[in-house]
């Protein structure tokens, strides 16, 4: 059977008859809502609930892609997008299938929001402003009367009987149908998982930024390179990325790194951030470049003529780094040199030392057990009538909006088995 939702037609569902249920939605951010508007366009007769423990609402959000969110990623061939996912992406696979990243375009613009596609494949409201998707969450709640309990910690979870739940607030108690979890990667929200008979894998920063100190990153914050391929060795497995590179003031950010860090992650805490980075900045010709500067340039200091896709406070701190005189002219660098440099910028090797976070932006790498769950329908397979969503289920992406697509995707699954009776 299927669904028209607005005039859409929707994926189809095993639909049982219709009634109204009390159906609470513990964590106010974008899977919670996703799914909370989901279930009531469903079926306008279920009371739902969003209890949020603080008091801000979709606050992850609001933050993501530095004020703009990054709604998800323009790559719609399902088995190549599941392939960002260091954790989740076998499980994800199925979900997909009824609700991916194509779906999120659809439903985005059948609510009047247009996305647009980066270079890199990312997608962004047009708008450019995480207050548009704010903004048509909230209105969607409003339109669906979907109560909204703000500053609403959920302390315990207790089954009532086998068909409902009592949720435990600082003040009150609310009875449930059905529940579902979607605390992203806060402590509080595993431990409610664990009230409900779930186990927790190991817990670990996701998506960060590598501290590292050398004489090459001196005073060049703010430099990036785009083509970088970049080999992190750990002490038991080595892991390589291709991308952009930023170097900031603490060490190395971008792309490339980030997406280090999330295949790595666990490693990355094993070793306590500790490890060897190896970098290419340029292509693999860099030689031949430079050796046709030296013929075409032979009087011209070498700090004054140098490849045009390095910056000059990069390139001389590179020679800085090599012991090699600034004031010298191209005819009078020796082979020996010309290949220090060529080894520097091919085979750059650095130490990193720790991590740095992004605030309130991270992702956590750990979560509910995934063996745990039903992922055709989001819902516990140890407590009937409890469903996960998003972050707090042992699912992390790299970074490129594949992280809110799995929010939206298992919202999405959850909130269309909660309708059913």
């Amino acid at each position: 059977m299927f669904v028209m939702i607005n005039g859409l037609q929707d994926h189809p569902i095993n639909m049982m008859p219709l009634s109204n249920q009390a159906i609470g939605v513990i964590g106010g951010g974008a899977a919670g809502f996703f799914a909370a508007i989901r279930i009531a366009e469903l079926n306008k007769r279920n009371k739902v609930t969003i209890y949020e423990q603080g008091g801000q609402l979709l606050k992850k959000v609001r933050i993501s892609g530095g004020g703009r969110c990054n709604v998800t990623h323009s790559l719609f061939d399902i088995n190549k997008f599941c392939l960002n996912y260091p954790r989740g992406e076998k499980e994800l696979k199925s979900p997909f299938y009824n609700f991916q990243a194509e779906d999120t375009v659809h439903w985005f613009k059948d609510k009047g929001i247009m996305l647009v596609t980066e270079s890199d494949g990312r997608m962004f409201p047009s708008s450019n402003s995480s207050e548009t998707i704010i903004k048509c969450f909230i209105d969607l709640v409003k339109k669906h009367n979907i109560n909204i309990l703000k500053n609403n910690k959920i302390l315990n979870i207790n089954r009532r009987n086998q068909n409902r739940f009592q949720l435990q607030g600082k003040e009150n108690k609310f009875e449930c149908d059905k529940i579902l979890i979607c605390t992203g990667s806060s402590k509080h929200g595993y431990e409610l998982a664990k009230q409900v008979g779930h186990s927790i894998t190991e817990l670990a920063p996701s998506l960060f930024s590598f501290k590292v100190k050398h004489p090459l990153f001196k005073d060049l914050s703010g430099i990036s390179f785009k083509n970088v391929k970049v080999q992190l060795n750990t002490p038991n497995k080595k892991y390589k990325q291709f991308g952009p590179i930023l170097i900031t003031h603490h060490g190395l950010s971008g792309p490339a790194i980030l997406k280090l860090s999330a295949w790595a992650a666990r490693e990355m805490k094993n070793c306590k951030y500790k490890a060897k980075l190896q970098i290419q900045w340029v292509d693999k010709d860099i030689l031949v470049t430079l050796q046709k500067i030296k013929s075409d340039h032979p009087k011209s200091y070498i700090s004054n003529i140098y490849p045009t896709n390095i910056v000059k406070r990069f390139w001389l701190n590179l020679l800085n780094c090599n012991n090699i005189d600034l004031q010298k002219n191209w005819s009078d660098i020796s082979k020996k040199e010309i290949n220090s440099i060529v080894n520097s910028l091919l085979d750059f090797t650095c130490n990193v030392n720790g991590q740095n976070r992004f605030k309130d932006e991270f992702v956590e790498c750990g979560g509910v057990n995934l063996k745990e769950v039903n992922f055709k329908t989001m819902e516990s397979k140890i407590t009937p009538g409890v469903h996960f969503a998003g972050e707090i289920l042992d699912i992390d992406g790299v970074t490129g909006g594949f992280n809110f697509q799995n929010a939206w995707t298992t919202a999405w699954l959850a909130a269309n088995n909660m309708n059913n009776k």
